[in-house]
């Protein structure tokens, strides 16, 4: 694990900001992450390559994680968040979230040029529902990020949206989010210089509040966002 930051909050809670370039399963049974926001590209990508070990631990089946992240990507054309809870008691996750990206179908309206500079709306709103969800929901603690941009077009102003959707809502909240982890491939330590300023100076405006709309199913809840 890499530190980048130490974030403090207007609450005085403090949250470690790391980067670790290798796998998710490592860190889940060291207890270093208890839920995952990942981008809903499969293959090679952070997903892809952990799909088998979230769905056995979470007490799911490889093939509805597929089929969510699959329909979430190339179907749905709103912004959604796929939050999937445990169904193990004893689960190293409280939780996944499956969460839109650049190569998703609702991120083409935000793209002028496809794949230009990122949308910062997007990015920031994305981050932030999704921190909110799982700590309001699940009560997480140790949050883990994989990339939100298509394979290696990552951009140092998607961290930074990152950090500053999480400083805005630990301010705001006093669920305490003890660490919070950039995961896996296409980031570099250099991806994350603008959280180290960010963080320095202090200044990272206020949350707006969106539209928020969830719909609860059997095994997972959808979490339109509209802004």
């Amino acid at each position: 694990m890499i530190p980048i930051a130490k974030l403090q909050s207007k609450a005085g809670t403090t949250t470690s900001i790391g980067f670790d370039p290798g796998g998710l399963e490592p860190l889940a049974r060291e207890g270093l992450v208890d839920a995952y926001i990942v981008a809903t590209e499969e293959g090679f990508s952070p997903l892809g390559q952990a799909t088998r070990f979230i769905a056995s631990d979470l007490g799911i089946s490889s093939r509805e994680i597929k089929n969510l992240a699959d329909w979430n990507r190339f179907k749905n054309p709103r912004v959604t968040l796929v939050a999937i809870p445990a169904q193990r008691e004893h689960a190293q996750f409280r939780g996944v979230i499956l969460v839109p990206s650049e190569t998703s179908k609702c991120y083409k309206r935000f793209a002028s040029p496809l794949y230009g500079l990122p949308h910062r709306d997007f990015y920031y709103n994305v981050t932030y529902e999704a921190i909110a969800y799982a700590s309001q929901v699940w009560s997480t603690r140790r949050l883990a990020i994989s990339h939100l941009s298509g394979c290696n077009r990552f951009h140092e102003s998607i961290a930074t949206c990152n950090a500053e959707a999480l400083a805005h809502y630990t301010d705001a909240y006093r669920n305490t989010i003890e660490s919070f982890t950039f995961l896996g491939c296409c980031m570099s330590e250099h991806h994350f210089a603008g959280i180290a300023k960010l963080n320095a100076e202090g200044q990272t405006g206020k949350h707006r509040p969106i539209i928020i709309e969830e719909k609860n199913h059997e095994s997972h809840t959808l979490v339109h966002l509209s802004w």
